[in-house]
């Protein structure tokens, strides 16, 4: 932590052409630009830049949970995947960099932090604006901490932008941390007008995202249920209609938060170099189980004809994921293969979510509702409700496979529910479940302040 610079100062002198010109003048790059100075049109550019920011983080790791939760294996352009489960403290040659991961989401965060303390400082926060952009803030700050709890663990919690070393404290603090951004954020945004920005819609899913993470059913039950309620967003019911979630510009009903990503403002964030690209050298391809077997009828409880087969697979070569477009091969037109929405929430998430915390009892009504958008023949409640605890938890977890494949959902629906025999390659390596802390942070800021995480080398357990 204490490498991170004031990164921020960069992207003020690039994005401010009005209201502080007379502090660019003579500003260096190591100095902050007092926040008082800053009118709301300043803040609003550095809110702008800063959803640029979080796009970018964002897609960089997008395909993490996937590789670890043997979604995929190489493609024609990647080496084989023989371990996706494994890690170490210090970068060799696993699936993720984990120290990349740690470091971006910091310095990401850094910015995020410039926000909200100016939020926090600023003497008009009724103003409209002002509440967007505090809550905006917010929402991207816990969107960046559920990523770092849900997958290290015990890490740095920074209120405010600091260059000093800050101790790791404990994952539940972490937790909270998450929650009480999310309820300042709920707080503060408005009603969604455009799914391209945050609002008070994809707090409560976030919301509920991180509850269910928590096994807090109720919580996760009513967050969901409060975006589900707003009859602005609805589920589509055919392979075209789900494959336009992923067109350029979308305006499908299902998305609640997306980023726009737009080529035509800001390099380009291209799904198509991992999964189905045009000269075929892409990184990764659908692993042979789920290409074979994912979207199959499961006649047991007549559930069949999965409408999200032809937009997910090409039946051409099982080695493109179609999910996301590349111009040649999709279902849905795009104007544009290397503007695909990096998308956050979509309504199917909320009825799983909600039809997982409810139980088999009172939520197979919301998974039967929804899964008649998403087969051709679905199984009746009480064909539901008969199931043990177990196979309708594993019902739900594979409606998650089918829906959120190559959407980075799979390691963490894993973890979270300590269904751990679905990883065949953990071989009780249970530790694997957590990232370790990187070994140049612990090298840079003593194991007092960064103790490693259990089961990895260097931890406290092993001396």
């Amino acid at each position: 932590m204490k490498n991170i610079k004031l990164a921020i100062i960069t992207i003020l002198i690039t994005v401010f052409s009005t209201g502080c010109s007379s502090w660019l003048d003579d500003i260096a790059p190591r100095n902050a630009i007092p926040q008082s100075a800053l009118t709301d049109s300043d803040l609003e550019k550095l809110l702008n830049g800063l959803y640029a920011t979080m796009e970018s983080y964002v897609f960089t790791y997008w395909w993490a949970d996937d590789l670890q939760g043997e979604n995929f294996k190489g493609g024609p352009g990647g080496g084989a995947i023989t371990d996706p489960c494994d890690m170490a403290p210090s970068f060799t040659n696993q699936t993720i960099n984990i120290l990349s991961f740690w470091r971006s989401s910091f310095t990401t965060l850094n910015q995020v932090n410039f926000l909200v303390e100016s939020y926090e400082a600023a003497s008009n926060k009724e103003s409209a604006f002002m509440k967007k952009m505090g809550g905006t803030a917010y929402y991207f700050r816990a969107f960046i901490y559920y990523r770092l709890a849900s997958h290290y663990g015990n890490v740095p919690i920074l209120r405010k932008r600091s260059n000093d070393i800050v101790p790791i404290s404990p994952e539940a603090d972490v937790w909270s941390f998450v929650e009480e951004n999310l309820k300042s954020s709920i707080q503060l945004l408005p009603k969604t007008d455009s799914h391209w920005y945050a609002s008070y819609e994809a707090a409560n899913a976030l919301a509920a995202r991180v509850a269910l993470f928590q096994n807090k059913m109720p919580d996760a039950a009513n967050y969901a249920n409060e975006v589900l309620k707003n009859s602005v967003f609805s589920l589509t019911g055919s392979s075209l209609d789900f494959s336009k979630n992923w067109s350029a510009e979308s305006t499908s009903s299902e998305i609640v938060f997306a980023f726009v990503n737009n080529s035509r403002a800001s390099s380009p964030l291209t799904f198509t170099t991992y999964v189905n690209d045009t000269d075929a050298s892409w990184n990764y391809a659908p692993s042979d189980w789920c290409y074979n077997h994912l979207f199959s009828d499961d006649s047991s409880l007549s559930r069949k004809g999965d409408i999200r087969k032809n937009a997910t697979f090409s039946a051409q070569d099982k080695n493109r994921v179609i999910k996301y477009p590349n111009g040649t091969y999709q279902l849905a037109p795009t104007s544009d293969y290397k503007s695909t929405p990096v998308i956050i929430t979509r309504l199917s998430e909320m009825y799983l979510i909600k039809a997982e915390a409810l139980g088999k009892t009172n939520g197979a009504a919301t998974l039967v509702e929804f899964m008649k958008k998403r087969y051709t023949t679905v199984p009746t409640e009480m064909i539901i409700q008969s199931l043990s605890d177990k196979d309708y938890q594993t019902l739900i977890l594979d409606e998650r496979r089918r829906e959120f494949f190559a959407e980075g959902m799979r390691w963490q629906d894993i973890k979270r529910t300590n269904r751990l025999e679905l990883l065949e390659t953990l071989n009780g390596r249970t530790h694997l479940m957590y990232y370790p802390i990187p070994q140049a942070e612990i090298d840079m800021a003593g194991t007092d302040a960064y103790p490693q995480n259990p089961g990895y080398a260097g931890a406290k357990e092993n001396e």
